[in-house]
């Protein structure tokens, strides 16, 4: 699922968090941990909603926001996490 979830963000530029658990009908705790791993190697950085009013009638994985910046990634060997 990580090769599956780099691509999708990759291809977007910038998701949600809801965005990416309804594409891959998993809960949003199964997608943070492997968000977590992508910020480490640099390949996706959290980034903070813009026009919130703050409102609090969305979900809080409407307004996490998570940006593709693969030019920042930290290279590795290991050819499964590419």
């Amino acid at each position: 699922m990580l090769l599956q979830l780099q691509e999708y963000i990759k291809n977007r530029q910038i998701v949600s968090l809801r965005e990416l658990a309804t594409h891959f009908r998993a809960p949003p705790a199964a997608i943070k941990p492997i968000l977590e791993q992508l910020i480490r190697k640099g390949r996706v950085q959290k980034v903070a909603p813009s026009n919130c009013s703050g409102c609090n009638q969305c979900g809080s994985e409407t307004f996490e926001l998570y940006q593709w910046r693969i030019s920042n990634a930290i290279r590795s060997n290991d050819p499964a996490t590419q």
